[in-house]
């Protein structure tokens, strides 16, 4: 099959025979502990359904087309933006609540199709009208049942638990972006880790200006967090801004009671000594100065001590 718009052909693209037995995917929700009142997040699982591996397919085909000039996908990658940060009077953070349940699945298909025909990336050897009703069967027609047993449609916003969730979480973001910055200034610093974003700006006023920004050219609702003390929470950073610049250090969130996996518990030696390891190496990353980091050496020592994890 050949894409209908115009750019290069990539090779042919096969799907496997739906073949075996399927099943509704089951919804159930893990608790926000750090929430007041610790609200579920719902998940649909949908490894069962028939549509889960052509889902994984396009998920694959399409993220190279996702734009990534205004988002981070580590801790890491948005130490190095600050590094190179522009100086500023104040820093915030912007999250839009319940991002996956509200991206519109129409407009956002629409949006990728767009993408794919003005991206300078090779064109999917796939017509346009068949993988439009790909993404539409495997986001407006995968069954789910509830707790009760009762069988639904997920119709409009997309599920944590669909290999497309992210995908579609992050295209849409991207075109509400484009739509901002055509008309609002930018802030000094614009970064987005998914639905959370980082800005700095001038003062108060600026940040709730382009919060609105944001608001008005979406369908989404955003919570704005400002510093307090030049202090700033964001990803797993723990963020201080200086005169000449920024300090970080791991953040951890007050429900966090210290627990991990356990020396004595039946799981593979690598494993266990991989979880001192993932510890220290964000240690390492994350603490600008040696003192933050060997405090959080310390603290790493007391919890390994406190679990039996064997790191030697």
């Amino acid at each position: 099959m050949r894409n209908t718009r115009h750019g290069a052909n990539r090779s042919s693209i096969f799907y496997n025979k739906v073949i075996g037995d399927f099943k509704p995917g089951y919804c159930y929700g893990t608790v926000k502990t750090h929430k007041p009142g610790n609200p579920l997040r719902p998940i649909i699982a949908q490894v069962s359904t028939p549509t889960y591996y052509v889902a994984k397919a396009l998920n694959h085909f399409l993220s190279p087309y996702v734009p990534t000039g205004r988002t981070v996908s580590s801790a890491a990658e948005f130490i190095d933006l600050l590094r190179t940060a522009p100086p500023c009077q104040d820093i915030a953070s912007l999250d839009a609540e319940s991002l996956f349940t509200h991206v519109p699945v129409d407009e956002t298909i629409s949006y990728i199709l767009d993408r794919l025909s003005l991206s300078d990336l090779p064109a999917l050897n796939i017509q346009e009208y068949v993988l439009k009703s790909m993404l539409e069967t495997c986001t407006k027609e995968a069954p789910f049942l509830s707790h009760r047993g009762e069988l639904f449609k997920q119709v409009d916003g997309v599920a944590m638990g669909s290999p497309l969730g992210v995908l579609f979480a992050n295209m849409y973001m991207a075109h509400v972006e484009e739509k901002v910055f055509q008309h609002h200034p930018p802030p000094g610093l614009y970064t987005r880790y998914i639905d959370d974003i980082f800005i700095t700006t001038s003062n108060d006023e600026d940040t709730n200006s382009f919060m609105m920004a944001l608001q008005n050219n979406s369908c989404l609702t955003f919570t704005n967090e400002r510093s307090d003390q030049r202090r700033l929470p964001f990803l797993d950073l723990d963020i201080t801004k200086h005169e000449v610049g920024f300090r970080t250090k791991v953040y951890t969130k007050a429900t966090n009671v210290g627990r991990c996996l356990n020396a004595r518990g039946e799981c593979p030696t690598a494993y266990k000594r991989s979880v001192g390891a993932a510890y220290i190496n964000r240690a390492l990353t994350h603490c600008s100065s040696w003192i933050e980091t060997h405090r959080e050496f310390d603290s790493i020592r007391q919890l390994l001590r406190i679990t039996d994890i064997l790191i030697t």
